[in-house]
């Protein structure tokens, strides 16, 4: 009896002893992968805001303050746009960490591309642990999160800051299935603290991305048919594993139905029938696999040409791709069934991108892969050890071929990595190369031509917008920004021209009526102007700019409480000079010097090189008699803007306070 306990006592401390060595092995490998999906994306710490970051974090008034939370909620990503923000995108966990970014990164990019990367190291960790649990064999899991942390096809969604949503996304995806996986304990019994934990994770996840939907679907395929207890469990017992995902999807469609007014309320492509629409899907399901298979000439922005016959030779091979698939899921299905479970994730998760209706411009993204990918990465991991352990069991030469080989793919998969990093650095790098690949891009060659505004260079942008009219003449992004160049060149009949021509194209569009308004106001149509801002303003009540146009229209003509009210609404909604500039103008009007003084000294905490502010602060201090503080003031003014027209009554101010001094001295 006693030799009895001795022996279970050994066989318990052999059984700790594996468990500790392969925990540690586990953590070893996790720490490699976590290497291998950090050190290729270092370069993107050096990336600034690019694309639709510059409107999404620098102009987006839902980052300022917390109290935008149930907007953020509430409301799609670019609601915050006005009338014109209307879209299928109802992103909450993006925007809400955007706003915890900005909150403690303040405008500064560099925050916001660690979090990307922190991200990626998360995803990278639970693949391997994912597939750990499902496949229970560590180099199979190991190969497959080395083969997902080094895929060039994933730079879009790591170096692209507005790309977080497919990394939050998978993240959650992966926590959720992982936990669902561990649901079901060795006594046959549910954790209700798993389960707990695993509706928490699947909330994330639908409030990230569409693609959360079809995680159900893959929890029930897996509960059914791969689940290693499928045949001691019955049907009731399946369900009770899965069956909250699908009450929270059913919940989720309808919030979303109630607070958007349909799950998804605009249909891109209203005139693609169903025929199209299926051909469509195919020629993307080619271009999604020959792109993970081949992940070379990256691209981020892709035309969309849609199939109209079944003999379009990108229809003819996605059918091929499809039978392919099909052929090699029925083989793997038969000798190894939880291989083929890589083809249930990649298809399953693919799906969602595959309806161009409802899907903008770009409707083949490579960042759309980053999900689906990972059942791709599944299947290389097991057809790479299974041919190491068994096709070249014996074979030592061909196993170092096959050791090299990985490694020149690995390392040539890094460069291609560090290099893609580079062209997301800025702007102007970004649309350049981007058309080089797609010239008929039309929303990029926009783009371009307010970097080349930016910079000075009217001729450029001209250019690049009358080649995006010429693409499509219908653009209103580019009829109106042609008006702007119209409008620099004081060709007003013309720019007015264009802007109106851009707000038949699209009556929602806030851009034109603002810059309509701004013209009539410049040459003083004030009846005019005011009808235009006041449109503006009611299409995009979030932006500062359209409330302290129509103030400046109010100041000028002496309404000072409506411009008082319309400068207030632009600081609200964010706080920034201009609308501090303007409370300080109204204020001065009506000899309210306390409120001046605050609204300007507003103005310079939020801009110090507001030259407009420190004037009329100087001018306040003048008026209390503090002469010293007036003269700093201008001073202030004078060196931030010299050429500003307040500047000369800076240097006479100046150069009096100067004279008074020598004279002094001289008594």
């Amino acid at each position: 009896m006693k030799s009895r306990r001795i022996i279970q006592g050994a066989d318990a401390a052999d059984r700790s002893s594996r468990r500790f060595a392969a925990d540690s092995a586990d953590t070893v490998l996790v720490a490699l992968l976590a290497l291998c999906a950090t050190l290729p994306y270092l370069n993107t710490l050096f990336n600034g805001f690019v694309y639709d970051d510059n409107r999404q974090v620098l102009d987006n008034p839902y980052l300022r303050s917390f109290q935008y939370l149930p907007k953020v909620f509430g409301t799609t990503v670019w609601s915050f746009v006005g009338a014109q923000g209307v879209s299928n995108y109802y992103r909450p966990m993006m925007t809400l960490g955007y706003l915890l970014c900005y909150q403690m990164f303040g405008p500064l990019a560099y925050g916001f591309h660690l979090v990307n990367v922190c991200l990626n190291v998360g995803v990278v960790c639970l693949v391997f642990i994912v597939a750990r649990r499902m496949f229970h064999d560590r180099a199979q899991a190991f190969v497959a999160a080395c083969l997902f942390a080094l895929h060039p096809v994933h730079t879009e969604a790591v170096a692209w800051v507005a790309a977080v949503t497919d990394l939050e996304v998978t993240f959650f995806y992966l926590l959720t299935f992982w936990l669902f996986l561990n649901v079901a304990r060795p006594d046959g019994k549910r954790s209700a603290w798993v389960e707990l934990a695993m509706a928490v994770s699947f909330a994330l996840t639908i409030f990230s991305k569409e693609q959360s939907l079809t995680l159900p679907l893959v929890a029930t395929v897996y509960e059914h048919f791969y689940r290693d207890d499928r045949s001691r469990t019955t049907w009731s017992q399946k369900a009770g594993r899965y069956g909250v995902l699908w009450l929270m999807d059913v919940a989720y469609v309808l919030f979303r139905v109630q607070h958007l007014g349909a799950f998804a309320p605009q249909v891109q492509l209203t005139r693609l029938g169903w025929y199209p629409m299926i051909l469509s899907a195919l020629v993307l399901i080619a271009q999604y696999v020959g792109k993970i298979l081949w992940p070379m000439q990256l691209c981020a922005y892709y035309v969309f040409h849609k199939a109209t016959s079944v003999l379009d030779p990108r229809v003819i091979a996605g059918i091929g791709v499809l039978l392919a698939c099909a052929v090699i899921f029925l083989v793997l299905w038969r000798r190894s069934r939880i291989a083929s479970f890589g083809f249930v994730w990649f298809f399953a998760t693919l799906a969602p991108v595959l309806d161009v209706h409802f899907l903008a411009g770009n409707v083949f993204a490579e960042r759309y892969l980053y999900l689906p990918s990972i059942g791709f990465c599944w299947l290389v991991g097991w057809a790479g050890i299974r041919l190491w352990r068994e096709v070249l069991k014996n074979r030592p030469f061909w196993r170092r071929g096959l050791v090299a080989a990985a490694g020149l793919v690995g390392v040539l998969f890094v460069v291609r990595v560090v290099v893609r990093n580079r062209v997301w650095h800025d702007d102007h790098t970004l649309y350049t190369q981007t058309l080089k690949v797609s010239p008929d891009a039309i929303h990029i060659r926009e783009n371009l031509g307010v970097v080349e505004w930016d910079h000075g260079n009217l001729d450029g942008a001209e250019r690049q917008w009358r080649m995006s009219l010429q693409i499509n003449p219908n653009d209103p992004i580019a009829l109106n920004n042609l008006g702007l160049v119209y409008a620099k060149r004081k060709q007003y009949e013309e720019a007015a021209h264009y802007f109106r021509q851009a707000m038949l194209r699209k009556p929602d569009y806030t851009d034109p009526h603002l810059n309509l308004g701004s013209l009539d106001l410049d040459l003083e149509k004030y009846e005019a102007a005011e009808w235009q801002l006041r449109a503006a303003v009611a299409l995009s009540p979030l932006i500062p700019s359209c409330h302290n146009k129509l103030g400046r229209l109010y100041l000028k003509e002496g309404r000072f409480s409506e411009a008082e009210r319309q400068f207030s609404r632009s600081v609200a909604a964010d706080p920034n000079f201009e609308g501090y500039d303007g409370l300080g103008d109204v204020y001065l009007q009506e000899r309210k010097l306390g409120q001046t003084e605050q609204s300007f000294a507003s103005a310079v905490a939020v801009n110090p090189f507001d030259a407009h502010a420190h004037f009329g602060l100087a001018r306040v201090a003048a008026s209390a008699g503090r002469r010293a503080e007036a003269l700093k003031e201008y001073a202030e003014g004078f060196e931030t803007d010299p050429n500003n027209p307040e500047a000369r009554i800076a240097v006479q101010r100046l150069r009096s306070h100067e004279t008074n001094e020598r004279v002094f001295q001289a008594r």
